[in-house]
């Protein structure tokens, strides 16, 4: 599953327009991941300039 840290997340969107599962979104001007439907495909992971989102076991 992936995290986003939101201490460097900029809200830039990159990630919310790539995620294949529509699993990234905005809430209350912060970006979040929904556990439930991330597959951990990491394309975020990958294309954010920020490094915000993170890979995580839980």
């Amino acid at each position: 599953m992936v995290k986003i840290d939101v201490s460097l997340c900029v809200v830039c969107g990159g990630c919310i327009d790539l995620c294949p599962k529509i699993s990234i979104k905005m809430v209350d001007d912060t970006v979040v991941v929904d556990p439930e439907t991330c597959s951990g495909c990491n394309i975020c992971v990958q294309v954010c300039p920020m490094n915000a989102p993170y890979v995580c076991d839980d």
